[in-house]
């Protein structure tokens, strides 16, 4: 599915094999056409160009396009093509490894949530993260999400899979494909409520089933640490029979909640990226699994892959940090943020600012050039500032 927004004349900002691509009017024709199935002679008739030229056609989509990274094109865009929106700070579980620590309840007015909403569909956003706190606990939650869905905006749900079954019966399954459902699981029965509180494993596991059967893509995330660290591996191999489409790792960040004596040392970090590996080995049909903030062997923390047609693979995933350059975070009370981690990032505020305003501030541009001396080496500054005060 190609998702699109017009930029400006001849030049159209699309979605397409989960990436962002700048594309002029005949590429995007091409490419929908080639979405669309078409056969080279199909599209050789319908476009009155000979196969020939077709076939260079494509070709030049896939060296010059599909190979390169969107943020080569350094447009300047005029909005956000993704929003994190922390639709309240309601949580249904205090888990031990919370970066959040204490949250105080917070939910938005219904005028609040149609503000940003307007906010949201007035700017061309294409993405929206939806998470809190616990989104699934917000009592607009349904509301929001249809509203983004049915503007052909995709979603991404996070959630700790509790009321998943409840928000799924509320989302017709024809937007299926427009809904990313990302459900943290922390290891088996015991290690997993260990972190997140008795009886919650057995009803995330149903939950992530049930939404699998619907035909909803799951993603799992696991936080791993001194408590689940000897379970990951199993845990894998389970999520995949419940229907996970793919995993993603990460280590824990000692704030809120989180206490140090939960943090592994660097030689298990380094350990867990070979067993995974091992474990890729057996199961190549796994496709992506994720493992973020490990250190590699020059002690750069970055973020690697083990990836689907290519199990002898772990390396660097193609990250670049986008916050203030194509995406924003809208807190729960209306407050704007190029990063949900930095206070630094502070843009301004919903219920006195349009998101155009908010986005042509003179800070955003500040928090740009802060990110371009600070980020050199591909590691989240937010994580790198935090060892730093360890």
């Amino acid at each position: 599915m190609i998702n699109k927004r017009r930029l400006e004349e001849d030049k159209n900002l699309i979605m397409w094999l989960n990436k962002y691509f700048v594309v002029n009017d005949f590429t995007l024709k091409l490419i929908e056409l080639f979405d669309e199935n078409k056969t080279k002679k199909e599209i050789s008739l319908l476009l009155n160009i000979s196969r020939f030229k077709i076939g260079r056609y494509y070709k030049k989509i896939e060296n010059e396009i599909i190979k390169r990274d969107f943020y080569e094109d350094n447009i300047n865009l005029k909005a956000p093509i993704k929003v994190q929106w922390k639709v309240t700070k309601k949580c249904n579980l205090k888990c031990r490894h919370c970066y959040l620590g204490e949250l105080n309840n917070f939910e938005p007015s219904k005028e609040l949530v149609d503000k940003i909403l307007s906010e949201i569909l007035n700017s061309n956003v294409m993405e929206v993260t939806l998470s809190g706190g616990e989104c699934l606990t917000c009592k607009y939650i349904d509301y929001i999400a249809n509203t983004l869905l049915s503007h052909d905006i995709k979603i991404t749900i996070f959630t700790n899979g509790l009321l998943l079954n409840r928000f799924i019966e509320k989302i017709d399954t024809k937007y299926k494909d427009r809904v990313v459902i990302n459900v943290s699981v922390d290891g088996l029965k015991n290690t997993h409520e260990q972190i997140r509180g008795e009886n919650t494993f057995d009803k995330t596991i149903s939950n992530i089933e049930f939404a699998a059967s619907k035909g909803f893509s799951i993603t799992s995330a696991t936080v791993v640490n001194s408590i689940n660290y000897d379970d990951i591996i199993d845990m894998i191999v389970l999520l995949k029979t419940k229907g996970v489409k793919h995993i993603q790792l990460s280590n824990i960040i000692i704030k809120g909640r989180a206490e140090k004596k939960l943090e592994l040392s660097i030689e298990k970090q380094m350990a867990m990226k070979q067993r995974l590996l091992d474990l890729y080995k057996e199961h190549p049909e796994y496709e992506h699994i994720f493992y973020s903030e490990v250190p590699d062997e020059d002690g750069k923390r970055k973020v690697f892959k083990i990836e689907y047609g290519n199990s002898e693979f772990v390396g660097n995933d193609n990250w670049t940090c986008t916050a203030g350059l194509a995406r924003l975070t809208i807190n729960e009370d209306g407050r704007v943020y190029c990063c949900p981690f930095l206070e630094k990032s502070y843009l301004g505020d919903l219920n006195s600012n349009t998101l155009e305003e908010i986005w042509n501030t003179k800070e955003r541009y500040e928090f740009l050039d802060f990110i371009i001396k600070s980020n050199t080496d591909r590691v989240c500054v937010a994580i790198k500032q935090n060892k730093e005060k360890d």
